[in-house]
């Protein structure tokens, strides 16, 4: 019986309704959270309550803190040597003292070197959690090294160690179907996204259609290591392409699961403020619940009940079969323009493999594939935007570009914007 529930909430979860009408209304309202977040206890250079105490301090609802295959739990020092100008200074040591008091920091001495213990999650949640206004999900970065596969593990319960020396596609799979059952035995809503598919030597897209199940990737993340705008030398996609690639060559397949898109800000730097930084408040969700829970944020997220934002604020997105309308909370001096992206059904599926100056494959790159893919079907800078479907769509979603500038991009120039969540016509 607890094996029929489990594989009948995992197939509830994984299909999309065909109309929707995401607004604050009936007892559900937004929360905005952060899935992607690094501390003291990999390669943060912050302790985990400075970490926390930011996004307290910024009005954010709930917070995944994702240190690299790792769970901060356990015991875990470290050094901040006097001469030494690490991640943990004595100076950063006496600010945690000033805000959260001396007998909250836990010092000692060995051979010379002064330690500190860092807090595990179950102090932190103890100290920040506030039941409907702030929670702390447990995560973690399933890290490949060789291929730099990285894969986000929402409310995960046990360390999931990665695997090196395979494709991309192997170690992407790999986290996915072990984490998939782990939720299944300890029946506990999980859920796996597939980190800066742009970053290092990067995740060809093809790797991202070998893994049907990946139902998450973040579309933006900000961390100045990342090529979310593409890097044509590498062979790299935008990440709105790759998006585009994945959702039009599922819906051909006929596998029908959705790809969704999240922001994040893959936090490490928390005291240098600027470009060339990874800060934290550069992109985050906007999930629409019933309630500030694990549970609730992940069905939320699985419904595709959520967009994705680096500053641009909605209230509203519907779907009703053929037509999609997004409506903006717009800024007092801001323009908007929305534009409507989808892949028609007649669109060419064949693909080659990008070719570098020495008249060879490029090694890790994606293919290229036909312009018809992800076409701007409309764009337009009423508020709301509403895109009429005229019934040879695979999919459509939206994505609204503000004329105001983000206050700390991770590129200068960026733009405050917002991805919707694309749906799916005839369903």
């Amino acid at each position: 019986m607890r094996i029929r529930i489990i594989v009948c909430w995992l197939l509830l979860f994984s299909l999309e309704a065909t109309a929707f009408d995401l607004k604050a209304d009936g007892g559900k309202r937004w929360y905005k959270g952060n899935i992607h977040t690094h501390t003291l206890w990999s390669d943060g250079d912050a302790a985990p309550e400075v970490s926390v105490a930011w996004y307290c301090d910024h009005g954010y609802n709930f917070l995944g803190l994702s240190d690299h295959n790792i769970l901060s739990d356990g015991s875990m020092v470290k050094p901040f040597p006097v001469t030494e100008n690490g991640r943990l200074t004595p100076e950063r040591v006496e600010q945690i003292k000033e805000r959260f008091g001396d007998q909250w920091v836990n010092l000692a001495v060995q051979d010379g070197t002064q330690y500190m213990r860092l807090k595990t999650l179950p102090e932190i949640k103890e100290h920040f959690e506030r039941p409907g206004e702030f929670l702390l999900i447990q995560a973690e970065e399933i890290t490949s090294i060789f291929p730099a596969v990285h894969v986000n593990a929402l409310n995960i319960q046990r360390v999931i160690p990665p695997i090196n020396n395979v494709s991309p596609e192997a170690a992407l799979h790999s986290a996915v179907e072990t984490l998939e059952k782990q939720s299944m035995e300890l029946s506990i809503p999980m859920l796996t996204s597939l980190n800066h598919p742009n970053f290092s030597s990067g995740v060809p897209v093809e790797a991202l259609l070998d893994v049907p199940k990946l139902q998450f990737f973040e579309v933006y993340n900000g961390h100045p290591s990342v090529d979310n705008w593409g890097n044509e030398a590498k062979g790299f996609h935008p990440t709105d392409r790759i998006w585009d690639i994945v959702l039009s060559m599922r819906q051909r397949r006929g596998d029908g699961r959705i790809l969704y898109g999240v922001g994040t800000d893959d936090t490490h730097d928390y005291f240098k403020r600027a470009i060339g930084e990874s800060n934290s408040g550069r992109g985050w969700i906007q999930v629409l619940s019933d309630s500030l829970t694990p549970e609730s944020i992940i069905a939320a997220m699985k419904e595709g009940s959520f967009y994705a934002s680096t500053g641009v604020t909605l209230e509203s997105i519907s779907f009703d079969g053929m037509k999609m309308t997004v409506g903006i909370e717009a800024e007092e001096g801001v323009a908007y323009t929305t534009k409507f992206f989808g892949t028609r059904k007649d669109f060419d599926p064949t693909s080659e493999p990008k070719i570098g100056e020495d008249g060879k494959p490029v090694a890790g790159a994606s293919k290229i594939y036909s312009d018809k893919i992800g076409e701007t079907l409309l764009e337009t800078t009423e508020n709301p935007a509403v895109y009429q479907l005229n019934g040879d769509e695979l999919y459509v979603r939206a994505k609204i570009i503000s004329s105001k500038e983000q206050e700390n991009p991770f590129k200068a120039g960026d733009l405050e914007t917002a991805w919707t969540q694309p749906a799916i016509p005839g369903r």
